[in-house]
């Protein structure tokens, strides 16, 4: 029974632009200038899970930049889907390929873009997973929370289960879509919850059972495409099958309705720089409180991000400002509003310059 690992590098990373494009999203990005996110996930696992066990899952218009950044993984271990449908339909393509290669495999399933900063206690915490998932059961891993998050599901945990050297394994209560502000509050307060980081660990057999109980018309799209799994009609019928299913997270679609589901609690350092904003809960700040990636020279300059590229960044007398230089274009935003980014791609997009998307 070998253990896999399945890292979902879809999506486009809108929230990092201008270093992440269209079709370079936040998950190939190197933020410091090493390796991007997608190359530190998989570094991450490699002492648990060989290079041969490590499958990738990709957006068609990033594969062959997901292929240069990999070189170590086997390309037959880059899994392209044809379109974006959210989390469930990746998790089932991939569980249906893992199967074929080992009917008792164990997947780990990582979001790439995602930082941790204790990765052995991390690693440690994924193998008591797949011990508890070599049970039967859907595991996922709750991160205990710092402040109250409104970007994140939480996770309400239910009795223990298990304890295993330094990790508690609990039952899931309820799985709690994002809330408000004063609902994540009483959760921080509560001291039950955890945030919902969208890792899980279970057998690739397990997960197809449940998305077949749950997901009916999902499972029948699967059972189509096992029918030509290598051979030269699989790619047509991926793509057929994919522009008919509907786009549904493994959360809503499983994780909140199965009877099956446990939790491990895990305080690791992670985090998912959500937004520019975010870079200080990853990087050092100097004196004054900024982020500083690159070539800067500043005075009276506080609480800034700032990433150059190609060209040093000078500042005076600002505060609280992300400033982000890219081969053709320099953003500056308040850090209070980088949201409004979303705003600035739509506008950009409206006066053709669709080149800088």
């Amino acid at each position: 029974m070998s253990l896999k690992a399945v890292i979902m590098a879809g999506g486009r990373g809108e929230r990092f632009w201008p270093l992440s494009r269209r079709r370079f999203p936040k998950q190939l990005i190197s933020f410091d200038g090493e390796n991007s996110l997608l190359q530190q996930t998989v570094s991450r696992i490699e002492p648990l899970i060989p290079d041969r066990n490590i499958y990738v899952v990709v957006n068609e218009h990033i594969k062959h930049e997901v292929y240069g950044q990999l070189p170590m993984i086997p390309v037959e271990n880059i899994i392209v889907e044809p379109l974006g449908k959210n989390t469930a339909p990746c998790i089932a393509l991939s569980a249906l390929k893992l199967y074929r290669v080992d009917p008792e495999a164990v997947m780990v399933v990582l979001p790439a873009d995602h930082v941790i900063k204790d990765e052995e206690g991390f690693l440690r915490a994924l193998s008591v997973g797949a011990d508890i998932a070599r049970e039967g059961y859907l595991v996922t891993l709750g991160i205990k929370p710092t402040t109250p998050r409104t970007g994140y599901g939480y996770i309400q945990q239910g009795e223990p289960f298990r304890e295993n050297g330094d990790f508690i394994v609990r039952s899931v209560e309820k799985f709690v879509e994002k809330p408000s502000y004063e609902k994540a509050v009483e959760y921080i307060r509560d001291g039950n919850y955890l945030w919902n980081g969208g890792i899980f660990v279970w057998k690739a057999s397990v997960i197809l059972e449940e998305i077949r109980d749950f997901l009916p018309s999902l499972y029948a799209g699967m059972e189509r495409i096992e029918e030509v799994l290598g051979t030269e009609n699989e790619d047509e019928v991926v793509r057929t099958v994919y522009a008919r299913l509907e786009p549904i997270s493994i959360d809503y679609g499983v994780m909140e309705r199965t009877k099956k589901a446990m939790v491990i609690p895990i305080d690791v350092g992670w985090s998912d720089i959500g937004n520019w904003s975010a870079l200080d809960e990853v990087y050092e700040k100097d004196d004054n409180g900024n982020v500083v990636l690159g070539e800067h020279i500043g005075l009276f300059t506080r609480g800034c991000i700032i990433k150059s590229k190609t060209k040093p960044i000078i500042t005076y007398g600002i505060d609280d400002i992300v400033i982000v230089e890219d081969n053709d274009v320099i953003l500056v935003i308040p850090r209070a509003k980088v949201d409004g980014l979303k705003h600035i791609l739509k506008e950009m997009d409206r006066r053709g310059y669709k080149e800088l998307l």
